[in-house]
Formats: structure tokens, C-alpha cells, sequence
């Protein structure tokens, strides 16, 4: 059973890339869908259909699953990397097929198709390599990564839509920890919580500079990833910890001239979450468990006060209306 804190992970990414979104529509950065506007509202595909056309993508990946799950030990390590290259060339086909219906729906359905044959074929390659070539774990998830890259950035240039982005930026995550495991010695946090850190830097601003599409997409994920990669390394270098709050604090400030206010909402949690870590770690023996909660909780309300300023300051602010005044008295004695 899924337990709450995934749902809760869940919940909040979706309110993070839903901020996005409706931020960079405020903006004007969202080119209107062709489609949207020629097709009569009559003419669309209901949301009853589209959540059918979803039902039956699920049931077919359920059943298929437990299909091939009661044979699995009967066939055969090629066999397994047919199942999944299958699958990756079903959902490829189907997309291709489905693109050509100018429909949103259908267009949202063709990203998901798109999304899975992606995971179908990185499974395909993680399974060739490990089971057929006896490759090491480190390598397979070298290969692996690198494959869905490649196999992303060929869907996200033919289709700029968040799924493909998703895929490729997952894709590329993948390529980059296989890369570090790869490296003969014992692979250090530090490299990890670097290596992702600067991916995320320069993720995000590509997706700031409108290299990567869509802005919304993009955007939250390099930040994301930015933010929170240095946390991997805190627990064994201190002075990452300076990275992490910087970050933090650059998210916060940048957050006013855009006035994005989920970007401000994610710099806030990064910044709440490092300098509390910070405190209990290097306070917490010198100055005993009271005070140390006591300067978290002053933390904490500044913090809060930073915030609900910033917070003010990235909401546009309305226009005040004209000030319509009466004719003068000039006016009315030579009327």
C-alpha cells in the first residue's frame, strides 16, 4: 500500500509545476494551442473519453504486467529484452498515430505513450546489458541513462511538451549518477550532491533562457534539483551546507523581479530546511536541546517574515482606477 508520505511528495510537485504553470501563463510565456482555438468547443474530445483512453492504458500495462509476470521465469534473458523493446515500439507507434489528431486530449495522451515507450526502452537496455553482457550495475545504469537521453531528446525535438522534458531530464539524471558509479574508487556524496547540483543550475537556466520547453516544466525541475542536491553531502562535508543555503537565498531573491511566487515558495523550504540542519548540527552540543530549538523557532519566524514580504512583493499589483472628478466650475458658468 502507497503509504502518505509519496502521496504527500505527489501533492506537493503538482502544486509546484501547477505554480509554474499558471505563473508562466500570467507571463505570456504559453503560446495558445492552434488547435484550441479552430476546433468549436462542441468538437472536442470529452474528458470522459480522455480519462477512458487513460483507463485503458493503465489496464494495459496492468495486465500485461501480470501476464508476463507468471511466465517470466520461462523465458529467456533476449525474451525479456523483447518484451520490453516491444513495448517501447508499441507506445512509439501509438503516438505516432495518435499525433496526427490535432486534439488536446489526444496530444496529452500522446505524451504519456511517449513517456512509457521511453521507460520501456531503457528497461529493454538495462536488461541487455546486465543479463547478456553480465555488465556491473554502475554500467548498466550508465547505459541505461544514456539510452533514454538519447531516445528523450529525439521525442522532445520532434514534440516540445512536459512529458518529453520530463523524460529527458530524468534520462540525463540517470546518465550523470551512472557516470559518478562508473568511476573506479568509492563513489563520494560529494560528488554526487556537485555533479547534480550544477546540472540543476544549468537546467534551470536553460529553461529561463527558453532553450527547453515547456518553460513550466523546465523550470521547477532544474530548481528542484538544484535546491535540494546539496543535501546529499551535508551529513559528510559541513561547508556544502554554505551551497545549499546560497541557493536558497538566490532562489528567494530572484523570485522578486519575476515574481514567481512557487519559485519564492521553493527557496523558502531550502532555506528553512538547511539553516534548521545547520543549527541543530553545529549548536546543539554548546547550547543544549532548549536553545537550540529556541534559535530554530527564531529562524523559523524570520524566515516566515522574509517570506510573506517577498510574498507581497511578487504579487502584481492592481491598477488603481482613473479618478473621474466632476466639471470644474469654469466649465459650468460657460456651459
Amino acid at each position: 500500500m502507497l503509504g502518505i508520505g509519496p502521496l504527500i511528495l505527489i501533492v506537493v510537485a503538482a502544486l509546484v509545476f501547477a505554480g509554474f504553470y499558471t505563473w508562466a501563463r500570467r507571463q505570456g510565456f504559453l503560446a495558445a494551442e492552434p488547435s484550441t482555438e479552430a476546433e468549436p468547443a462542441e468538437g472536442r474530445i470529452s474528458l470522459l473519453t480522455e480519462a477512458v483512453a487513460y483507463v485503458g492504458t493503465i489496464l494495459i500495462l496492468a495486465g500485461g504486467g501480470a501476464a508476463i509476470g507468471q511466465r517470466w521465469n520461462d523465458i529467456a534473458d533476449w525474451g525479456h529484452v523483447a518484451i520490453f523493446a516491444g513495448a517501447a515500439a508499441f507506445f512509439l507507434v501509438l503516438g505516432l498515430i495518435l499525433r496526427r489528431v490535432h486534439e488536446p486530449a489526444v496530444q496529452r495522451l500522446v505524451g504519456v505513450v511517449w513517456f512509457l515507450s521511453v521507460a520501456g526502452l531503457g528497461a529493454a537496455v538495462g536488461f541487455a546489458v546486465h543479463e547478456e553482457y553480465g555488465a556491473s550495475g554502475e554500467v548498466t545504469a550508465l547505459m541505461l541513462g544514456v539510452a533514454m537521453a538519447v531516445y528523450a531528446a529525439v521525442l522532445w525535438l520532434v514534440r516540445k511538451r512536459g512529458l518529453q522534458n520530463l523524460a529527458l531530464f530524468i534520462g540525463l539524471v540517470v546518465t550523470i549518477v551512472g557516470a559518478i558509479l562508473s568511476i573506479p574508487g568509492e563513489a563520494a556524496s560529494l560528488a554526487f550532491a556537485l555533479a547534480l547540483w550544477v546540472f540543476g543550475l544549468v537546467w534551470a537556466l536553460l529553461a529561463w533562457r527558453r532553450y527547453l520547453e515547456p518553460l513550466w516544466v523546465a523550470a521547477p525541475l532544474g530548481v528542484i534539483l538544484a535546491l535540494f542536491a546539496p543535501s546529499v553531502a551535508v551529513a559528510d562535508h559541513g561547508w556544502v551546507y554554505t551551497i545549499g543555503i546560497a541557493t536558497a537565498g538566490a532562489a528567494m531573491a530572484i523570485s522578486v523581479p519575476l515574481r514567481n511566487t512557487p519559485l519564492l515558495a521553493l527557496g523558502t523550504i531550502a532555506m528553512f530546511g538547511y539553516v534548521t540542519s545547520t543549527v541543530i548540527r553545529y549548536f546543539s552540543d554548546s547550547l543544549g536541546v532548549p536553545a537550540t530549538l529556541a534559535i530554530t523557532g527564531v529562524v523559523i519566524l524570520i524566515l516566515a517574515t522574509v517570506s510573506a514580504r517577498l510574498l507581497r512583493t511578487t504579487r502584481p499589483r492592481k491598477p488603481k482606477p482613473p479618478i473621474t472628478t466632476g466639471p470644474s466650475h469654469h466649465d459650468l458658468t460657460h456651459a
